[in-house]
């Protein structure tokens, strides 16, 4: 590939990976919402259909941003080495970091629901 299609792969998997982050966020928002408003009075099953759906849909989503961050990190060190006065913030690290914040995210979550479910009198 040229020097702009690697670019432009790389703004393309930015933006896949981005979206991937905000479908994360949606599930966690709806899910600690729902948790905090509801949580107390779902029954077990629907409480674990619930937290089913949200690790289901969050786990995906931070897959999705790994896979997509780790070929955004691809691209642009292919492009630095073709021109190495091109510099990308982009590296694994930081991707492992954001992915690693996002599965932190899911057992917070979880444990928020299971705290509304479970008070301690």
């Amino acid at each position: 590939m040229t020097e702009a299609e690697l670019i432009e792969s790389s703004a393309n998997y930015n933006a896949l990976m981005l979206g991937w982050v905000s479908m994360y966020f949606t599930a966690f928002t709806a899910f600690i919402i729902a948790a905090y408003l509801a949580g107390n009075r779902l029954t077990t099953s629907q409480a674990i259909f619930v937290s089913g759906g949200f690790l289901i849909l969050s786990a995906l989503s931070a897959f999705g941003a790994y896979g997509t961050g780790t070929l955004l990190v691809t691209f642009a060190n292919e492009v630095e080495l073709m021109n190495p006065n091109r510099q990308f913030a982009a590296n694994q690290p930081t991707i492992n970091a954001g992915v690693a914040l996002l599965v932190i995210g899911i057992f917070g979550s979880l444990k928020f629901m299971w705290d509304i479910r479970h008070p301690k009198e």
